[in-house]
């Protein structure tokens, strides 16, 4: 037999780890021919506030331990995750969350006068608690003052795992060096006022399979992203 020998037990060995990427990327590809056809939808931000927060990576925003004042610390970092955690008092909207199986087929922001560099992430967790980036897009540079779309192909899933744990997807945003972040600050911050928005940030970015838990919420600050999603047919078990 194969693994008899020395050289069929290392053969086996690497099959072994193959495997499951394997059936993972066959899993995905499913979701997206699976998606085709299918009509979009959009979530996230509507990107009609201004960028009125110019502020990058080396800046975090944070409320005063003390005082409870919104204020901002230097970061230490040249890069971070942004993802929008959704609204005050408003259920019906998803912010980052995908609401089921599907593709991220395009994504949208809105860039102030010097826009760092942006990569779209997929990162994966329980709701109220991620996680890791699973996926990435390419990096860009938005235009300056402008709203930049770019297309991109994320697969993406909402399941329940064999052990009974809800495991949904979310979209973010990872800034990449200098410039300027798509935000808009909407002058409520620490007064968790309802309808304003809730975004969490990671200092310094999240990256593929390395899970972080540490993310800061930030009331009254709107992440100017919009994403568009196909939802697909098939369903994944986790």
């Amino acid at each position: 037999m194969l693994a008899a020998t020395p050289q069929g037990a290392i053969a086996m060995n690497r099959l072994f780890r193959v495997f499951p990427c394997l059936v993972g990327l066959l899993t995905f590809l499913l979701l997206i021919a699976d998606a085709r056809g299918q009509r979009a939808q959009r979530f996230g931000s509507n990107l009609r506030s201004p960028v009125n927060l110019l502020i990058g990576a080396d800046l975090a925003p944070r409320l005063d331990a003390i005082t409870g004042l919104p204020t901002l610390v230097p970061s230490g970092q040249t890069s971070c995750t942004l993802r929008d955690v959704g609204t005050i008092g408003d259920f019906r909207r998803t912010g980052s969350l995908v609401p089921a199986n599907g593709v991220v087929t395009r994504v949208r922001v809105r860039s102030g006068p010097n826009p760092a560099r942006l990569q779209v992430v997929i990162m994966s967790g329980s709701p109220g608690l991620y996680g890791t980036v699973v996926r990435a897009s390419r990096p860009f540079r938005p235009r300056p003052n402008r709203i930049t779309t770019v297309r991109v192909n994320l697969p993406v899933t909402r399941s329940i795992s064999r052990n009974g744990v809800q495991v949904t997807d979310a979209v973010g945003l990872n800034v990449l060096g200098p410039g300027t972040m798509p935000i808009s600050d909407q002058g409520t911050a620490g007064t968790f006022t309802p309808g304003t928005a809730l975004t969490q940030l990671w200092y310094p970015l999240m990256r593929r399979n390395d899970p972080r838990v540490e993310g800061y919420t930030v009331d009254g600050l709107e992440l100017l992203m919009q994403w568009e999603f196909v939802r697909a047919r098939r369903q994944v078990d986790r």
